[in-house]
């Protein structure tokens, strides 16, 4: 069965909790998805995932993703 990019950036976050990962890795860990971006926001928006950005901790850089 084929992944689709939410559940594989989902996998990518849960196998990398605690570090900082960066924009580029979690588009690469989609499959390439264009719309990754969109699928990091459904993931915190609608189910509820810890996924910070700069815009929650100051110690972000843009770019930066942290759950």
């Amino acid at each position: 069965r084929k992944l689709g990019s939410k559940q594989r950036i989902l996998e990518y976050f849960m196998n990398n909790i605690g570090k900082v990962v960066e924009s580029r890795d979690i588009q690469a860990a989609s499959g390439g998805a264009v719309e990754w971006a969109r699928r990091v926001r459904e993931l915190r928006n609608e189910e509820g995932y810890q996924i910070l950005s700069h815009k929650d901790r100051a110690d972000l850089k843009p770019n930066q993703y942290l759950m």
